[in-house]
């Protein structure tokens, strides 16, 4: 078998691009050859150490389309052609594709070639949200590549897709995204990373992990927990990179930054920006809040309770899915009340009641070890080859 991994990039990686990154890691470890294409070119920052490191890792081939970003039709059409030769030359017998872009090239790449095309369904999409045209391309040109098969990462993610496309449910399997080891092995160190911050030994760290975007309701976050940080000797993390391609995040960016002057918040505010030791931070933290307007899996989720962190969260899309079976709160998003009584409730657990949940997190996120997802994916790529799926 022969795998070909489309993904717009891996330079900058978030939770898609590191799950895509990561299965094709896994694959070449399982003597499955999978190679990495990226839509952009090998000239963007960063990208020539990405692909050294990718190499270094055990991905045979890393290729690239060479489209800029945001690119112009004529130009997706000469990708498309592009993308043609290269399956054809390279005899790939699958390409995985988990993005927007990446899918609706593949689907008409692989138009009457043998090549089977798996595409990961990874957001939540739906008529109301997502009627834009690149969302409407998405669904056309699935639609007229009858042959594509999907995992999506959560029933939300599918169910969504499936209302939304008109596809079949058949031709949808559910795969839940995976998590490194790292996070249930990592070392709690509470103190070295309050000494590195600046913060007092018994300061309660909040941290959130993620885009720093408008949906992703860190400005809720900071209205529920900014009045009452100090009264409860409570700092405040955000880890992450602004998201200025979505619509409303340089706004809500501005007036947080204005917010926090204005209050004499940025003591215990910390934007920390992209950071390399998540799985520390997390170990190190007291809880981690994802207020989030809408999430088809929420891999930071799964990230916390492994590495034994509490969590709070927005009780939306496929979020009870990753967090069932634990003691994790949910509350309505945009509710800043309701996340700030959950956050002070959950940090106030008798140390039974803290233990407790800890040990039912670990036990859920143990659906999420990477061998698990891989053994999937794997089955899933034979059953599409063999007409089984």
């Amino acid at each position: 078998m022969k795998v070909l991994i489309f993904l717009t990039q891996f330079y900058q990686l978030g939770g898609a691009e590191l799950s895509v990154v990561e299965l094709a890691e896994e694959l070449n470890k399982r003597r499955i050859h999978a190679d990495i294409l990226s839509m952009y070119t090998e000239a963007l920052p960063g990208v020539t150490q990405a692909k050294a490191a990718l190499l270094q890792k055990g991905i045979p081939t890393v290729h690239f389309l060479g489209m800029r970003i945001h690119p112009s039709i004529a130009s997706m059409v000469k990708a498309i052609m592009k993308l043609r030769r290269l399956i054809r030359e390279n005899e790939y017998d699958i390409i995985e594709t988990s993005m927007v872009l990446p899918t609706v090239l593949a689907a008409w790449a692989t138009r009457g070639m043998r090549v089977q095309h798996v595409a990961g369904l990874r957001s939540i999409v739906d008529r109301d949200r997502h009627n834009k045209y690149v969302h409407e391309f998405r669904r056309f040109s699935v639609r007229c590549s009858r042959r594509i098969r999907y995992y999506a990462i959560s029933e939300s993610a599918a169910s969504h897709w499936i209302t939304f496309s008109k596809t079949s449910p058949q031709h949808t399997r559910i795969i839940y995204n995976s998590i490194p080891d790292v996070f249930f092995s990592v070392t709690p160190d509470r103190e070295g990373v309050r000494k590195e911050l600046g913060m007092p030994k018994v300061a309660r760290l909040v941290i959130y992990v993620g885009r720093c975007a408008a949906f992703k309701g860190i400005d809720t976050l900071l209205d529920a927990l900014g009045p009452v940080l100090e009264q409860y000797n409570m700092y405040l993390l955000y880890v992450g990179l602004p998201d200025l391609s979505v619509p409303g995040t340089k706004e809500m960016l501005q007036k947080m930054e204005m917010w926090i002057t204005q209050e004499n918040w940025s003591e215990r505010v910390r934007f920390l920006g992209h950071r390399k030791d998540v799985p520390r931070l997390l170990a190190a933290s007291d809880l981690l809040v994802h207020p989030t307007r809408t999430e088809a899996f929420g891999r930071v989720l799964a990230e916390a309770i492994s590495a034994g962190l509490p969590v709070v969260a927005s009780n939306v899309d496929g979020i009870p899915e990753v967090l069932a079976g634990t003691d994790s709160l949910m509350v309505p998003p945009d509710d800043p009340n309701a996340l700030r009584e959950a956050v002070l409730k959950t940090l106030n657990r008798t140390p039974e009641e803290a233990t407790r949940a800890v040990e039912k997190g670990r036990k859920r996120a143990e659906a999420f070890r990477i061998d698990k997802r891989t053994d999937a994916m794997i089955r899933l790529f034979e059953d599409v080859l063999a007409g089984r799926f």
